[in-house]
């Protein structure tokens, strides 16, 4: 995932020119391995589990709570991308389409294990590309346009997701919430219902052993070395070995925003159309209510925040 070997990097680039506009190809190389194990990624066992998808103790857009079935596994990257992630596997692709590393502020937190933030929902597609074409995978995405520099504020035209492909993406909607949940049923991961709590100093404590959040980095501003986000893996995970799925940054998912269906549904991947792609995990300056494992927060893809970043998922066909 982020080697930099002269070889690798040379055949990137000469894979470039005929990347710059659509993507269109998809290398086959690894695309049936099965046998593919991927650096920093845990497996999900999601193949023909189902789950209840959605909350009544939440917002209006989290009911109907529904079942949702999966016909296969996942993996997951076990962290948010890191900016030391992020920028070494797009210097490697898109150098030559003018990529430069972001500017990411001491403010919000900026070092190599910090996790990758103020990222357009374009730019974690064309990472999570970018991503499989140097581990030799599909591209699951192709489009017709790139507007801007890839990997600095970009916004894709023309966007298809091949599911099919056996490369890396953005996690569905479904497969976020499957992940964060990690087999619980309470609306916070670590098997804590929300209202009255978090409503003592030692609920306030347990909160802080699980999430970057309000309670303790916003709360205290700009001033303070708390503020802002922190390196990515510094609380405790859920089951299923996942760090900062609640808190710390926003992570930006496949799906359009929409209203959930009260029918059951396998393997869903959102309205094929939409205004506002969705985000999960809440953030450094969330109160608790938006830590819950079956909160949404939508933005449209364009939306430039120190608030959000990303992680992907590679499915096992």
């Amino acid at each position: 995932m982020k080697s930099a070997k002269f070889l690798l990097c040379i055949i990137a680039i000469l894979l470039s020119f005929f990347f710059f506009s659509c993507d269109n190809d998809n290398n086959p190389t690894n695309g049936g391995n099965q046998t593919f194990t991927p650096d920093g990624m845990v497996l999900i066992n999601s193949k023909n589990a189902s789950f209840q998808m959605g909350s009544e103790n939440g917002y209006d857009d989290e009911m109907p709570v529904h079942t949702v079935s999966f016909t296969y596994n996942f993996w997951m990257d076990t962290t948010e991308v890191t900016q030391a992630d992020y920028d070494a596997v797009m210097k490697d692709i898109y150098t030559g389409q003018g990529y430069t590393t972001p500017s990411w502020s001491a403010t919000y937190g900026v070092g190599d294990d910090y996790p990758a933030y103020e990222v357009f929902w374009g730019d974690a597609v064309l990472y999570c590309n970018a991503r499989s074409k140097l581990d030799g995978l599909d591209t699951v995405y192709t489009y017709t346009e790139i507007n801007g520099v890839p990997g600095n504020l970009s916004e894709l035209e023309g966007v298809v997701i091949d599911f099919a492909k056996h490369g890396y993406r953005l996690p569905t909607e479904a497969e976020w919430e499957y992940a964060g949940k990690a087999g619980s049923v309470s609306d916070f991961f670590w098997n804590k219902d929300y209202d009255p709590y978090p409503a003592t100093p030692i609920d306030t404590s347990e909160v802080n052993n699980y999430a970057i959040w309000f309670g303790n980095s916003w709360i205290y501003g700009s001033d303070f070395e708390e503020f802002g986000t922190q390196p990515v893996a510094g609380r405790s995970p859920n089951a299923y070995g996942l760090y900062d799925m609640a808190g710390n940054v926003y992570e930006w998912c496949n799906d359009w925003y929409g209203e959930y269906a009260a029918d059951a549904a396998t393997d869903p991947n959102g309205p094929e159309t939409g205004d506002m792609r969705i985000l999960r995990g809440g953030s450094w300056g969330n109160q608790a209510n938006q830590l819950r494992s079956a909160n949404r927060t939508f933005f449209v893809p364009d939306y430039s925040y120190y608030f959000i970043g990303f992680r992907v998922v590679l499915p096992v066909n």
